[in-house]
């Protein structure tokens, strides 16, 4: 089975994401539009990756993490910038794969 991705944010993340082929996208307007849209999207079966920009993810807050540790393993949550360059205190990607890994990766441009 083939799992598809699929992207929250704003308008200029989506178009950008769904532009390089993400299949599934959401714009977001309200909280309300969106955690329904969430729901669905873990629930189907189908996604088994979520990317979400973090603004939208730190609205959301606390109802966004109770669905995601209610979830099973798929759909994976990856939170990135949004097209404004937005970058948060705390960058989840890097610690996650400094868990996974055991050590940090550092990426130089």
């Amino acid at each position: 089975m083939r799992l598809k991705v699929a992207v929250i944010g704003d308008r200029s993340t989506v178009t950008g994401m769904s532009l390089a082929g993400v299949q599934i996208a959401h714009v977001h307007s309200d909280r309300e539009s969106t955690m329904d849209r969430l729901r669905e999207l873990v629930s189907s079966g189908d996604v088994g990756l979520i990317v979400i920009t973090h603004r939208v993810a730190e609205e959301l807050g606390e109802e966004l993490r109770s669905l995601m540790r209610s979830k099973g393993v798929f759909p994976v949550l990856v939170r990135i910038p949004d097209s404004t360059g937005y970058l948060p205190k705390r960058d989840e990607l890097s610690e996650r794969l400094r868990r996974v890994v055991g050590a940090e990766i550092k990426v130089t441009g």
